[in-house]
């Protein structure tokens, strides 16, 4: 362990310095919170659940500019093969990122890379729960899975993985942050 009752795990950068007739070789080592230290650990959970109306997903179209009928408009949808609205899946996918920033690992979370697929649509006025699992702490990198569920339907409507970069410590928020 390190003074900081950490492990460390040495990472060593080389850098040569030239100053006159010597190079002089310097390294560093970089201190991690394994596993233990943080404040969240493998297996934990957490999830929410949602509705999206219409509002909400014109809101959505709006934004990003993506107004694909499938979304926005009924008499459109009725004649498709799902019959009606259906929600932006990068819309449920909001989801995932909001648990991950504000619950589980929680605010000062980086995305830094997901994978997700859309096995079955989500309605409009549809209840859909949101659920990630971490699945592998590495330091500071944490590997999470990533799932939505029609909750009525039982039916999965987004799995996928997600990479993150967690602050060393937990960050305290101020009531105005919350």
């Amino acid at each position: 362990m390190c003074k900081e009752g950490m492990y460390c795990f040495k990472r060593f950068s080389i850098m040569l310095v030239m100053s006159g007739n010597f190079t002089r070789l310097i390294s560093r080592s970089l201190c991690s919170r394994t596993q233990s230290a943080l404040w969240f650990k493998e297996g934990e959970s957490a999830s929410l659940t949602q509705i999206f109306s219409s509002s909400d997903v014109r809101k959505f179209a709006d934004l990003t500019g993506d107004t694909n009928p499938i979304h926005i408009s009924p008499e459109f949808a009725k004649n498709t093969r799902f019959g009606r609205c259906i929600v932006h899946g990068i819309l449920v996918n909001g989801l995932i990122s909001a648990l991950l920033g504000t619950k589980l690992p929680g605010p000062g979370s980086i995305v830094l890379s997901q994978m997700c697929e859309f096995p079955a649509p989500l309605f409009i006025d549809e209840a859909v729960t949101a659920k990630i699992t971490v699945l592998n702490i590495d330091r500071r990198l944490v590997t999470c899975s990533a799932s939505c569920m029609a909750s009525e339907r039982k039916e999965v409507v987004l799995t996928g993985s997600v990479k993150l970069l967690v602050p060393r410590r937990r960050p305290t928020l101020s009531p105005e942050q919350r």
